[in-house]
């Protein structure tokens, strides 16, 4: 990438903004890490969120993504203020989007600049007022401010306010350090689980420290998160592999990351990655899965459970899990801390928006509604309504259930044949869809899917050059690709998923 650096001067600081690859090299420094560390100190807000250990690898590994983005203010030689930004590059056009985020996006739970007191208005008017001039008709979203304090001592500055929307959320903790927290461990309802998955087969709970073993069962806890977020969001993590979760290494080499895992007869069941804030604070913000499999044993809440006891015995203050409004998360606190989403823009048609989102965001709350939940029911309908329009043309084509059966039953005696990919109970061909592949969205495909396999149905799958082109679900009996015949699929089939190519 392109060497972009802008450099502002006043008579206090001097700013410089450095993209691309000059914002990696910046923050490979072994002198800034140190100035960093000092600075965060200073400002009473230390956080592995905005420290090199954490940054540096998420921008190294997200550079098909995001574009590095960093604005850092000197007074002399003196680091007195940092803000560590990428932007979005479109998925398809490979353009930069008009969205700046905090470095680590939705895996950074705190994200803000760090500034000293008396440097905070030339750090706003030469550093962030420059970038965005710089970058016309770009935003800065800023997920998660700690404290309130950090926007009320700008509120005066110049352009502050008209340029800004603050939201204000709810973080649950879970705080070893309060009276009585023992009673989240004590209670009735997650023993009676750990008994319950106990008693199907040989549990195992484990910390992974050595990157070579998670880079072993990744693939597998990639599958299960995929599941999940496709079912969940429509969204498909890790779909280009390794480079995808190789940030995920790289913590654990510094010890940045918390890994545990769960397994039942040797069988990798869940897990848990957690943002390890200089091991103090946990930050669930990582990645939490589970097998579909086993969803009837709840192996997410007893792995979580598990996991929380493990945090107290290695002296860990607090388990932050992060906002969402999640029932779960709920069980699991003890007290809550109010965190704060920013937005900075000179557009005011984008300060508008966000205005009218946190008022009707309030107004769903106060009717006992989820605003995720009403957001992925719009998103939602809005796939659904994308697939009926592509399907239309292809409608009225008929596909006769007897004869997709003996077309797969020929299907299944050509196991040679390298065009044909016959693959019987294997999750990731259930990834591979799109809002064309059936005559139903990718979403509810998936949804439908998910709810299939907690419920312990069968399936098979017929894939051709990389898509998924039937998916048929069964129950009741073990069929494998050589017993694939109409006599013994017939009376066995729940559903079929056929492409109208096919």
């Amino acid at each position: 990438m392109d060497k972009v650096v802008l450099e502002t001067y006043s008579k206090k600081i001097s700013v410089i903004i450095s993209e691309g690859e000059s914002a990696i090299s910046l923050l490979q420094h072994e002198a800034l890490s140190h100035q960093l560390a000092t600075l965060l100190r200073e400002c009473g807000r230390p956080s592995v969120f905005q420290d090199s250990s954490f940054i540096l690898p998420w921008y190294k590994e997200n550079l098909q993504k995001f574009y590095p983005v960093i604005v850092v203010a000197y007074a002399g030689d003196r680091l007195v203020g940092m803000l560590t930004l990428a932007r979005e590059i479109h998925a398809f056009r490979g353009s930069y989007c008009n969205k700046l985020v905090g470095a680590g996006n939705f895996f950074a739970l705190y994200q803000n600049w760090n500034v000293l007191d008396e440097y905070r208005l030339d750090f706003w008017n030469l550093g962030i007022q420059s970038l965005l001039k710089k970058m016309p008709g770009c935003i800065i979203n800023l997920k998660c401010l700690p404290d309130i304090e950090i926007f009320q001592a700008m509120e005066n500055f110049p352009k502050f306010r008209r340029m800004t929307v603050l939201e204000k959320f709810q973080n649950p903790v879970l705080d070893f350090k309060v009276e009585g927290y023992e009673k989240i461990f004590g209670k009735r309802h997650f023993k009676s689980k750990i008994n319950r998955l106990n008693r199907a087969g040989n549990v195992k709970f484990e910390k992974i420290t050595d990157f070579r073993v998670l880079e072993k069962i990744f693939p597998q806890i990639a599958q299960y998160y995929s599941i999940r977020q496709g079912a969940a969001f429509n969204k498909i993590p890790f779909s280009s592999g390794i480079q995808d979760w190789k940030v995920f290494l790289e913590w654990l080499k510094n010890d940045t990351l918390h890994v545990t895992g769960l397994w039942l007869d040797e069988v990798l069941i869940g897990a848990v990655m957690i943002i390890n804030d200089f091991g103090k604070t946990a930050h669930l913000a990582g990645l939490i899965t589970y097998s579909p499999r086993h969803a009837k044993l709840s192996p997410g809440l007893v792995h979580l459970y598990l996991v929380s006891q493990l945090l107290k015995e290695e002296s860990y203050h607090h388990l932050k899990l992060s906002p969402g409004y999640d029932a779960y998360k709920d069980r699991f606190s003890n007290r809550q801390e109010e965190i704060y989403e920013l937005l900075i823009s000179r557009n005011q048609f984008q300060i508008i928006k966000r205005k009218l989102r946190g008022w009707f965001r309030k107004i769903l709350l106060n009717r006992g509604i989820r605003p995720n939940d009403f957001e992925v029911l719009l998103s939602k309908t809005k796939s659904k309504w994308i697939n009926r329009f592509w399907a239309f043309p292809k409608k009225f084509k008929k596909r006769k259930t007897g004869d997709l059966l003996s077309r797969l039953d020929s299907l299944s005696a050509k196991t040679e044949d390298s065009c044909i990919d016959f693959n019987n109970e294997a999750l990731d061909a259930l990834l591979l869809v799109d809002d064309k592949t059936f005559d139903v969205s990718r979403w509810e495909f998936l949804d439908d899917a998910l709810k299939r396999l907690e419920e312990n149905e069968k399936f098979i799958s017929h894939i051709v050059k990389g898509k998924l082109q039937v998916c048929i679900w069964y129950k009741d009996g073990e069929l494998t690709s050589q017993d694939l015949t109409i006599k013994n699929l017939e009376k066995k089939i729940t559903k079929i998923f056929l492409s109208p190519n096919f």
